[in-house]
């Protein structure tokens, strides 16, 4: 796992940055710059490179090398140019879909809804996503049409030309923020943004809307390092924070903080919050509960639902808890961070996963038992296209204003318009004026036009005779308890947008609007995610019929580096030409692959033993390079796949030369097989 860190929010909320941050600029190439975490710099050097290459490939690499770039710097109007000028030379499906990503980021919804719909035409298997974020677009539309009672200001004086962000009221008159800003300690560039490195920083109120100038909280917290995202106690002696980077390879992950205030007013050394077991994990976004005894907090545990998932812990005599992932109703394979518990009892968060209008959107969720639930975006203008995240409340509305304002508070933002990369914003929600007609009204029942839809599921995996080794013999199936399940409507229509998880017997159940079709899909950490297509289209019943929709999906625990043999895959003699019998199989394994974007597999190709030792090995080469070429027209990104031609090297019988075998036994060798040789792909991690 790469050593990514919290840092700076511009990036972090794209995904945690890496903390070998280069303190100097060095001459590089474009990969080593890439790889540096210098994004800027990279496609200073690629540019040139782009408009000398001569061939469509090397353009269209170089192309999506650049958007990818600008994309991790977080300067999508440029990454949208790189990707469409992509896509032009060769739409494999991470570009095209990134493409019209970078359209929903920069607000141009109606051109991204009419990429998206083209990406689901292209490659239906990821139907159900492009069709969420269809459904994302057309919302955003409308929310902008009208927009929510909120005002929203950028405070005088709080901003600077760099990042400012995690804004926390410490009084009335005081803000608590993270900065990068010029007077951050340490006079080094971080080189992910060519910003200074960010410490936490405390700015006065001037008036309601405007500030003094920020200045750093303390040199015992603050280093030459990334320090920010606070939270304090209900009586600010206590406070909390994320400190990034350091001298080696541990201490270059984020970890969480705690301080606390002397009775002269300075805060004591910091010392480290022990939450997991590992150290190779980035932790932070703290949000202390005012009585200081549960703690909210963001990590990118590998057990998590993908991305970074918010966890919960509580204080006991012997120290916290152990971390509590808060589920997957709040947590998505995207990120999620910045937590605030309000008064009322409700989580505010950011995430990019669920449907939002861009980036980074702001979302509230009310607890249901022991589970979070109705989790709901808090539209426009809180949320924009761009970033919007690390919300906090002011406690308090002043009396003159508790009949006009329900809500006073602060939020960040990386929206056009502000003094840097990201501001601060105050945000001021407001009564509705109408008047409220309390008349009761009597609402009536609608009457039923038709049957009702139940879907009713279950999910399980396979049982082996040999439990390391997924060649042996089926000898049955096991019910998978707890694993997510996520039901999309597949129309602008549909209101269905579910994540649940099994329960004790792996089952799981949902009523379904008519007429439509969805996609089920079941995820579990270390096995294949699979869905399959379900309808109610054309399902006739009795008005109070209960029609149920069975969807049983059967989950494949991933072996790594273990060689899986594919049926049906032959070539001709001499050949290596992929044949029309072979396309089902390997339309199955690229459906498979785009289902699971993050594995990498290495694509095998063995000969029998008649022949010679280097014809077969170079025969079986360009067969394993076929096979390859295949899987990315169909939309796979080829840095996923390993073309490896092994000859007669791994013979699986004893037909060497000279023995006699059958045509049979010769065929027993003559196999393409694939292994998984990784888990952790991510089109924005690899160059």
């Amino acid at each position: 796992m790469s050593k990514i860190k919290f840092g700076l929010a511009l990036l972090l909320l794209l995904g945690f940055m890496t903390s070998c941050a280069h303190l100097f600029e060095v001459r590089m190439d474009a990969a080593t710059a890439y790889q540096s975490k210098q994004y800027i710099a990279a496609t200073e050097l690629l540019i040139p490179e782009y408009e000398l290459s001569e061939s469509l490939v090397e353009r269209a690499a170089k192309a999506r090398q650049i958007a990818l770039c600008y994309k991790m710097a977080n300067r999508t109007t440029q990454a949208e140019k790189w990707y469409e000028k992509a896509v032009e030379f060769d739409s494999d499906a991470p570009t095209f879909f990134n493409y019209a990503l970078m359209l929903k980021a920069n607000g141009k919804y109606e051109k991204a809804m009419k990429v998206f719909e083209e990406y689901a035409r292209v490659y239906p298997i990821d139907r159900s996503r492009a069709t969420k974020q269809l459904k994302a677009c057309k919302s955003a539309l409308e929310w902008q049409e009208e927009p929510e009672p909120y005002r929203i200001d950028n405070p005088i004086g709080l901003n600077s030309a760099a990042s400012d962000f995690a804004p926390v009221l410490y009084d009335e008159a005081t803000l608590i923020f993270t900065s990068a800003r010029s007077s951050a300690k340490g006079e080094e560039t971080y080189g992910w943004t060519g910003e200074k490195h960010s410490d936490i920083f405390v700015a006065e109120a001037i008036s309601a809307s405007s500030y003094g100038e920020g200045r750093p909280l303390s040199d015992s917290i603050n280093t030459v390092y990334n320090e920010g995202t606070v939270t304090f106690d209900q009586d600010f002696k206590v406070m909390y924070f994320t400190h990034c980077g350091g001298a080696n390879s541990i201490d270059d992950y984020c970890k969480i903080y705690k301080t606390e205030r002397a009775p002269n007013g300075e805060w004591v050394e910091p010392e480290r919050v022990y939450l997991f077991a590992t150290d190779t994990i980035n932790v932070g976004h703290p949000y202390l509960r005012p009585d200081g005894k549960e703690l909210y907090f963001s990590a990118d545990h590998p057990e998590g639902y993908g991305g970074k998932d918010l966890y919960s812990a509580k204080l006991t005599r012997e120290g916290w808890t152990s971390p509590k992932n808060l589920g997957p109703e709040i947590n998505t394979e995207l990120s999620e961070g910045f937590p605030f518990i309000h008064a009322d009892g409700r989580l505010y968060f950011s995430s990019d996963g669920h449907a939002g209008m861009g980036g980074l959107d702001i979302f509230v969720a009310e607890r249901k038992g022991k589970n979070w639930t109705k989790v709901e975006n808090l539209k426009y203008p809180v949320n924009s296209p761009a970033d919007d995240f690390g919300i906090h409340f002011q406690p308090k509305i002043k009396p003159e204003l508790i009949d006009s304002v329900e809500a006073i508070g602060y939020f960040a933002s990386s929206r056009p318009g502000g003094q840097g990369n990201d501001d601060i914003y105050k945000f001021t929600r407001y009564i509705p004026q109408e008047p409220i007609d309390t008349t009761p009204v009597e609402v009536p029942v609608p009457l039923a036009t038709g049957p009702v839809y139940i879907l009713q599921g279950a999910v399980s995996e396979n049982l082996y005779a040999d439990s390391s080794n997924p060649n042996s013999a089926i000898t049955g199936k096991e019910a998978m308890k707890q694993v997510l399940v996520e039901i999309n409507g597949l129309s602008l229509s549909s209101e269905i947008d579910e994540r649940m998880r099994t329960d004790k017997s792996g089952r799981f159940e949902l009523q379904l609007e008519e007429a439509t079709d969805y996609r089920v899909a079941a995820s579990n950490t270390g096995y294949f995610r699979e869905s399959i297509n379900v309808s109610t289209k054309n399902k006739s019943g009795a008005v109070g019929d209960t029609i149920y929709i069975p969807a049983d999906l059967l989950l494949n625990k991933i072996f790594e580096r273990v060689e899986i043999t594919l049926d049906n895959i032959y070539f001709d003699l001499d050949k290596w030409d992929i044949r029309p019998d072979a396309e089902p199989t390997l339309q199955q394994l690229a459906n498979l692959l785009l289902e699971n974007p993050n594995i990498t597999i290495e694509l095998g190709s063995h000969t029998d033993a008649r022949g010679k030792d280097k014809y077969n090995q170079e025969l079986s080469q360009k067969r394993a390079q076929s096979t390859v070429d295949y899987l990315v027209k169909r939309g796979l990104d080829r840095r996923r796949l390993v073309a490896t031609g092994f000859g007669e090297s791994q013979l699986v019988n004893d037909c060497v030369d000279g023995v006699s075998c059958t045509e049979e036994q010769h065929q027993e060798n003559r196999r393409t097989t694939f292994s998984v040789l990784s888990e952790d792909f991510s089109p924005d991690g690899r160059f």
